[in-house]
């Protein structure tokens, strides 16, 4: 198993090496279905509004799936790889993909662009969404903070590091960096 587990509505979905996402019952681990994508799933899934969403490693496609039945909704292809698990939010899914070097914002229900962004350098965390912003850090060690409808970038902030997911509480926003400091911004 590669991704972490997700766990919506009594049922828990995590893929792996073998590029398969599983559903499976969260009291009795009873399978529910299995769906298979173009490469592994590393990305952790996200579950909202009955829709499971992931990405895979090599084929660099972000699939939404039911979540009740497995069927494939859609599939949107990348440029590179897809590591990080979504965040959804006002009807848009936000992802990075990864050695592509962009940050995606997808209509949840149709797959269609909405728009992309490129950092510095390849992205390597999870988006993070919170008051009208997407927040994200890259390798170079950016952190960044983007106007969630438009993809407009508002600031960025350097590390010495790559910087970790954002966290967000309280109006601050908490990032980890190789350089050994935990970074709070508002």
């Amino acid at each position: 198993m590669v991704s972490s587990p997700a766990i919506a509505g009594g049922t828990v979905y995590f893929g792996d090496g073998d590029g398969y996402l599983y559903a499976l019952d969260s009291k009795t681990g009873q399978g529910k279905w299995r769906y298979k994508a173009e490469d592994e799933v590393v990305s952790s899934p996200a579950i909202t509004g009955g829709m499971v969403y992931f990405g895979d490693g090599g084929g660099g496609y972000l699939y939404a799936l039911d979540s009740k039945t497995g069927q494939e909704k859609w599939r949107f292809k990348t440029e590179g790889c897809i590591y990080s698990t979504p965040a959804i939010a006002g009807g848009t899914v936000y992802f990075d993909s990864g050695e592509g070097g962009y940050l995606y914002a997808l209509d949840s229900k149709t797959g269609q662009e909405k728009w992309r962004f490129e950092p510095e350098d390849e992205v390597v965390s999870s988006p993070a969404i919170a008051g009208g912003m997407v927040y994200f850090g890259d390798e170079d060690g950016y952190l960044y903070a983007l106007d969630s409808k438009t993809g407009q970038e508002k600031w960025r902030f350097k590390t010495e590091g790559p910087a970790s997911s954002p966290a967000i509480a309280g109006g601050t926003i908490y990032a980890v960096s190789d350089d050994g400091y935990l970074y709070a911004l508002q």
